[in-house]
């Protein structure tokens, strides 16, 4: 399947205290790979693991919110 390294990379940086992250900023990412870090946003959606929340390319933020099958 696609982006399943970066996918498990977010899907252990969740924090206690929130189920809302920056993609960009858990992968490192700079503006040129936005495009991919809003792909893998969109796949994890996808699978049902996050909702797609924000995406701006200027503010550099694709915000996801885990769901209950993204916290197991």
């Amino acid at each position: 399947m696609k982006f399943e390294k970066e996918i498990s990379i977010i899907l252990k940086s969740r924090r206690p205290d929130t189920d809302m992250l920056n993609v960009i900023e858990v992968l490192g990412y700079n503006a040129d790979q936005f495009q991919q870090a809003f792909d893998i946003a969109l796949e994890m959606d996808n699978r049902s693991l996050v909702k797609l929340l924000y995406s701006n390319f200027n503010a550099g933020k694709v915000i996801v919110e885990f769901t209950l099958l993204g916290k197991t």
